[in-house]
């Protein structure tokens, strides 16, 4: 994931710039260095997949 502007990230699916506030993240309960950001709209489309965990408040990863 890149970080953009200390609080920024892009969706993954459709390359929204949104804040690291309103993000979800997607990972893979089996790979921990897998994370796909997305935006409350894609996330509604895709969902959470069998095997994946979301994490609503990724706010911990803004950079001052």
């Amino acid at each position: 994931m890149n970080i953009i502007d200390g609080d920024k990230i892009n969706c993954s699916r459709c390359d929204e710039l949104i804040s690291l506030e309103d993000a979800n993240v997607l990972g893979k309960r089996n790979n921990r260095t897998y994370a796909k950001p997305l935006c409350d709209d894609c996330l509604k489309n895709v969902g959470v997949p069998r095997g994946y965990e979301l994490e609503r408040d990724v706010s911990y990863l803004i950079e001052d």
